[in-house]
């Protein structure tokens, strides 16, 4: 169970607008995906101490940690999901994981996501040998200043800063907010809307984190305020877009990033409809090496 500080929390300055009164969860994201096992299946919590559903990222973040724990020797390659139905804040959500095909260099797993008999997400893990070497390509990420010297999204909203779609913004000290990422907007919503949008993001550092928690890692922070690049492809306004769901969500490891270390996501729409859109993101590290790829399908409300 995380652990919630369940102290006068002091002013303003933790969580988000979804955080239960007097409530602080202080708690790593490590801590907060991790999961334990009950035969064949996995058991993990939705993050304690908010009044939300339980976030997309969330889920993938825990089905990639259930695949890696059935088949330990192998590293995550790719994940392909669908959402199906919104996730409650307060049950637990087990993951069962089934082999559809073993072979000498691949393993695929079928997992899902459950709550209360509800099926929340379902779909395919791939398992490999991992890559002996860091990966090369076609595609460099843009020029962009140094998350260092961007604001964060508390002091973007003191300073009075253009809307940046980052739904639920911490208070303060992003680690006890819901979603506890660091989140730095690059571009703001008047910027040409057919040019990439980019964020930087980082996670609190895990120490000694194996491969499969990094991408984990990773795949809690792919889910982190992608939709809104459709909107941007829309021409609506940061803080007055349609609202839309994730209906599924792919992605791809390339190579591993230390929990802790800055990433670059540069997100861009190729199809942004009346219905639906298809939002894109590609991650890459300061060195401007790419370490996963992304694509979510999200429905228009």
């Amino acid at each position: 169970m995380d652990h919630i500080n369940t102290e006068f929390a002091d002013g303003p300055r933790h969580g988000d607008e979804t955080s239960l009164p007097g409530v602080v969860n202080r708690t790593p994201l490590a801590d907060r995906i991790k999961l334990r096992s009950e035969g064949a299946r996995f058991v993990g919590l939705p993050t304690a101490g908010f009044d939300q559903r339980v976030f997309g990222g969330h889920l993938l973040a825990q089905l990639v940690l259930a695949a890696a724990q059935a088949s330990a020797d192998r590293h995550v390659e790719s994940l392909h999901v669908q959402f199906l139905r919104p996730g409650r804040p307060r049950e637990p959500i087990s993951y069962p994981v089934r082999t559809i095909r073993t072979g000498r260099s691949r393993t695929v797993l079928a997992v899902s996501a459950e709550q209360a008999g509800r099926e929340l997400v379902t779909g395919f893990v791939s398992m490999g040998p991992g890559e002996p070497s860091p990966p090369t390509g076609s595609i460099r990420p843009p020029q962009v200043p140094d998350p260092e010297s961007l604001p964060s999204l508390p002091q973007r909203r003191a300073a009075g800063l253009p809307a940046d779609g980052v739904r639920l913004p911490p208070h303060g000290d992003w680690r006890t907010a819901s979603r506890p990422l660091d989140v730095r907007p690059v571009n703001d919503p008047s910027d040409d809307a057919s040019a990439p949008r980019c964020l930087w993001l980082r996670a609190e550092a895990v120490p000694d984190a194996d491969d499969n928690l990094q991408r984990a890692v990773l795949a809690f922070a792919s889910d982190r305020s992608l939709v809104p690049v459709i909107a941007r492809a829309r021409g609506e306004r940061a803080d007055l877009h349609r609202p839309a769901v994730s209906a599924d969500h792919a992605m791809w490891f390339h190579a591993d990033l230390e929990p802790g270390a800055w990433i670059l996501y540069v997100q861009d729409c190729p199809a942004a409809g009346e219905r639906s859109g298809l939002a894109r993101g590609s991650l890459f590290d300061r060195d401007g090496r790419i370490v996963a790829s992304v694509a979510q399908h999200a429905v228009l409300l």
